[in-house]
C-alpha cells in the first residue's frame, strides 16, 4: 500500500475526531491495508475488504474499530465500496469478546540483534531509545530536539504529551553507542523539528522485524527493576520503576514486573518473571 494515499485521510481523522480515536482508527486502515497494491482509493475491492477484515481483524473490538474506520475512509472516499450493514452485523458476533493470550515471551537477545543490524538510523535510534527510557511509541513519534539533553554521559528525556497528561523528565538507562549517535543526530535539527517517524509507520516496521513495539517498554520496566535491585531493596525498585514509567497505580507497573506469562531470554537463557522472584 502506498501510504501516502492515506495521508490525506489521516488529516481528516486527526481533525474531525479525538486523538486517540484518529490514532486507533488510522492503525487500523493502516493494518487492512498492508501489502496491497494500488494507486487510488477506488481500486481496492469489496472482496478484499470483505475477506481481508475477516481475517486480520481477531476480537470483536478490533473489528468495531476496523468497521468504524472503513465508515469514515467511505466518507472521505465516496467512491470506495465497503461491506454493508449486514456483513458487519453477521461477522461481528462471530467475533471473540477478548484477546487469546499466550504466554507472552520476548526474546531478548534477537530483538536487540534486529534493532542493531538496521541501517535505517532514524529506527534503530528510535528503537533503542525506547530500550532505554521505557517511552511509549506515541511519545517518541512526538519527541523534538528540544526534547532530549545530554549530560554527562546520560540522557535526559522530556515528555511534554505523555499518555492521560502524565508527561515528566525521564534520567534514561545507560548506552554509551546512543548516547554519542543522537548526539550526532540531534545535531542541527531544528529545536521543535520531530526527531523520529509517526507512530504508525514505526508500529509496522517493528512488526515486519517480528516485535511489537510496546515489547520494547516490557524490557525498559524488566531491565531497569533487574539493574535497581543490585542496589536497592526489591520493594523500593519496583515503586521507582513505576515512578519511571510514570503509572499511576502500581497494579499496572505490577503487570509488565510480575505477569507470569512474560518471560525474557537473557543471552540464550530463559528467565521467568514470577511474583516474589
Amino acid at each position: 500500500m502506498k501510504y501516502d494515499l492515506l495521508e490525506p485521510f489521516k488529516d481528516y481523522l486527526y481533525g474531525s475526531l479525538s486523538k486517540n480515536t484518529a490514532r486507533k482508527y488510522y492503525s487500523a486502515i493502516a493494518k487492512l491495508l498492508d501489502g496491497i497494491n494500488v494507486s487510488k482509493i477506488e481500486m481496492i475491492s469489496l472482496e478484499y475488504l470483505e475477506k481481508e477484515i475477516l481475517l486480520r481483524f481477531k476480537t470483536r473490538n478490533e473489528f468495531s474499530a476496523a468497521k468504524n474506520a472503513l465508515k469514515h475512509l467511505a466518507d472521505f472516499y465516496p467512491q470506495l465500496r465497503i461491506p454493508d450493514k449486514s456483513f458487519f452485523e453477521s461477522s461481528s458476533v462471530k467475533k471473540r469478546n477478548y484477546t487469546k493470550k499466550p504466554g507472552k515471551i520476548i526474546y531478548l537477545e534477537p530483538t536487540l540483534r534486529k534493532i542493531n543490524q538496521l541501517k535505517n538510523e532514524k529506527l534503530k535510534y528510535a528503537y533503542r531509545l525506547a530500550l532505554v527510557s521505557g517511552l511509549r511509541v506515541s511519545e517518541l513519534a512526538d519527541l523534538e530536539k528540544r526534547d532530549l539533553a545530554f549530560t554527562e554521559g546520560k540522557i535526559i528525556v522530556t515528555v511534554r504529551r505523555g499518555k492521560g497528561g502524565h508527561g515528566g523528565t525521564i534520567k534514561c538507562r545507560d548506552d554509551p553507542y546512543l548516547y554519542e549517535r543522537l548526539v550526532a543526530f540531534a545535531d542541527g535539527k531544528e529545536p521543535e523539528q520531530k526527531l523520529f517517524y509517526g507512530e504508525a509507520k514505526m508500529r509496522r516496521e517493528a512488526w515486519r522485524l517480528g516485535f511489537e513495539c510496546h515489547d520494547l517498554r516490557r524490557i525498559y520496566a524488566i531491565m531497569t527493576r533487574k539493574e535497581l535491585r543490585k542496589q536497592i531493596p526489591a520493594k523500593e525498585a519496583d515503586r521507582m520503576v513505576q515512578q519511571n514509567m510514570r503509572h499511576v497505580r502500581f497494579s499496572t507497573t505490577k503487570r509488565y514486573l510480575y505477569n507470569r506469562k512474560l518471560k525474557m531470554d537473557f543471552g540464550g537463557r530463559d528467565e521467568q518473571r514470577k511474583s516474589g522472584n
